[in-house]
């Protein structure tokens, strides 16, 4: 049995950082000590993208303390993220009980708590008992930690999660914004190359969900994309999660007579990853599936409305973003909140099939030269 994101957040707002608040504040902690930690556990509730996004913070502390025990406690929705990937001794589920029972008792040194506002990991954090506690001191959460860490609400997060990093182990994380960074497993690879078979290149993936409506694409609009690029001689790759189904569908029926393969809801997080890893350009709006495509080195292409661009628009020289002009209520989203739409999605809507072609045909010519 488990627990609910939703339920988590109403907790965490009926409780979360009032119990901060009363608690005693944590004493301030004097840096990384001489000896490495034993035992260190990094706590990543939220999405998939986070999860992500916080993966080269991982393999930091792994090539920085190899000999210590890395635990991780996540939520059960992006637990793929980091399975198989060797970088964490095992994983812990947030939303289940016993696990977080489990984590209490785990004797930890060091405790690094990646969530950017919510209170109710640092409090997990203190329950732990661990005498060195880092994380975001964005609130009241922030008298939970020995050494909180002033979050950038404009700074890449990869880059916001590094900088925890950065102060758990005294070393400074090194970041190229144009590297992979995300492994695929071989497994998955051979899952992938099984699925798409012979399909052609150029490929490239479409993937029409998103966490929550205002940042969505009406299907119709990826569909016409997906049509003129096949007409074009480009094979497309149909991806999403189990609740993108109907989208999906609708973009394959545009692509009837063309080379194409809809993936949507038939694979694991991992698989997914491959499949991206497998085609030249990736098309989505703001999704987990977009970190995991720049993760593995894939050209994207990125229709931008709420969210701030530098804060969860992909660096470096393999991302191409599109967005509508002249909306002056984007972006609307902080600390991962968006307030709904009062002015029709306008930052979505005015995004046109034209300008997603285009920004896809410079990544696929760009793809070309690459390899050439």
């Amino acid at each position: 049995m488990g627990l609910r994101a939703d339920a988590i957040k109403m907790l965490d707002a009926a409780l979360g950082r009032a119990l901060c608040r009363l608690l005693p504040a944590a004493p301030r902690g004097e840096g990384p000590p001489a000896e490495p930690p034993g035992r260190v556990l990094v706590i990543r509730p939220g999405g998939i993208g986070d999860a992500v996004l916080f993966v080269p913070m991982l393999r930091h502390l792994r090539e920085t303390w190899p000999a210590a025990r890395l635990d991780l406690l996540c939520e059960r929705r992006n637990r793929g993220v980091v399975e198989g990937i060797g970088l964490v001794d095992r994983i812990f589920c947030y939303d289940r009980p016993r696990d977080l029972l489990a984590v209490l008792r785990g004797g930890y040194d060091l405790v690094i708590d990646t969530e950017q506002m919510h209170a109710l990991s640092a409090l997990v954090a203190r329950a732990t008992g661990a005498p060195r506690r880092v994380g975001f001191g964005t609130n009241s959460r922030r008298r939970m930690l020995t050494d909180p860490v002033p979050y950038d609400v404009t700074l890449y997060e990869a880059r916001s999660f590094l900088e925890l990093a950065r102060v758990a182990t005294g070393r400074e994380p090194s970041w190229d914004p144009d590297a992979p960074f995300y492994p695929v497993a071989p497994a998955d690879a051979a899952w992938v190359r099984e699925r798409l078979g012979d399909l052609p290149r150029p490929r490239v993936a479409i993937h029409p969900g998103a966490s929550i409506p205002q940042r969505r694409w009406p299907p119709s609009r990826y569909g016409r994309v997906a049509r003129e690029l096949a007409e074009e001689g480009v094979a497309i790759v149909v991806l999403g999660g189990p609740t993108d189904g109907r989208a999906a569908r609708r973009i394959a029926r545009d692509l009837a007579g063309y080379p194409h393969v809809n993936l949507a809801g038939a694979s694991t997080l991992g698989q997914a990853a491959a499949v991206v890893a497998e085609v030249d350009v990736y098309v989505s709006a703001d999704t987990g599936v977009l970190h995991l495509a720049y993760g593995v080195g894939t050209r994207t292409v990125h229709l931008f409305g709420p969210g701030v661009l530098s804060k969860w628009g992909p660096p470096g020289r393999r991302f191409r973003v599109v967005r509508a002009k002249d909306v002056t209520c984007s972006p609307c989203t902080r600390y991962g909140y968006t307030p709904p739409c009062a002015q029709g999605l306008a930052c979505m809507d005015r995004i046109t099939p034209e300008m997603v072609l285009a920004a896809v045909r410079e990544q696929l010519a760009a793809a070309r030269e690459e390899n050439r």
